[in-house]
């Protein structure tokens, strides 16, 4: 990482910083840990990959049994579309389910290590910025608001997810997880609760638009998710920008 001007673009400036050996040891770590939980989650709950692919199975039979049980459905199935596309749809969802469940064990496994990278930038480009830091009890009741709040959108939106089309609603809810925790994996050792309450007030439009930027980026198969820090440092370098102007006035 090299010093630039405070004026350089923090989407260019994070990409020199994404490829800091720190950097590179945190997301090559976080990686491997978010494999293994992975790995465990599929052991625990259903006793390995074959019996995994046999309980995919077996959801498909029956989900197919439903369309086929279900007048409307059949209706549509039989004239405007078949059983092949209808089964897509089914394993695209169910992809795209375990694909951004594993982007938030991944950014979650980050977060743990993130100090490490963002101290490094606070005293290279932001040394006048002290890290504050919130309060633990302020951190766990803003956390289990945030899962609160996903996990109500979930089931508001989950008679979606199998409906082609408007099933992409139920990435809502994954973008305000992915926002709220990628804000506060920096905000939590920058600012204080009440300067992190005066950020969000005054610029929560630019935090989403930050944050949207970055989250259509994980679109990109796989590399989306692998390169999370870069997400973490952008958003890094907005909230120093920011917490040195709040702290100056």
């Amino acid at each position: 990482m090299t010093q630039q001007p405070q004026k350089t673009n923090i989407f260019t400036l994070a990409l020199g910083d994404t490829f800091s050996p720190r950097v590179l040891l945190v997301s090559l770590l976080s990686f491997v840990l978010t494999i293994i939980v992975f790995i465990g989650a599929i052991w625990l709950l259903f006793g390995g990959v074959g019996a995994l692919s046999a309980w995919i199975a077996q959801s498909l039979q029956s989900y197919e049994g439903s369309v086929e049980q279900s007048w409307f459905l059949s209706m549509i199935s039989l004239i405007f579309i078949t059983k092949t596309i209808m089964a897509i749809v089914f394993f695209f969802t169910s992809a795209m389910v375990v694909y951004y469940l594993f982007l938030m064990v991944y950014s979650v496994i980050v977060g743990l290590f993130a100090g490490y990278f963002i101290k490094e930038i606070g005293s290279l480009y932001y040394p006048s910025v002290a890290f504050r830091g919130m309060g633990l009890i302020s951190y766990v009741w803003i956390v289990l608001k945030t899962l609160l709040w996903t996990m109500l959108m979930f089931l508001i939106l989950s008679p979606l997810v199998f409906i082609p089309l408007l099933n992409f609603a139920l990435l809502v809810p994954v973008f305000y997880l992915f926002h709220k925790l990628l804000v506060l994996d920096v905000a939590s050792m920058i600012n204080s609760s009440e300067e992190y309450k005066e950020l969000k007030r005054v610029n929560a439009g630019q935090m989403r638009g930050i944050s949207l930027v970055c989250f259509a980026l994980t679109i990109i198969p796989f590399l989306g998710v692998v390169i999370y820090p870069y997400y973490v440092i952008v958003m890094s370098h907005f909230l120093f920008r920011k917490t040195e102007g709040l702290r100056a006035s």
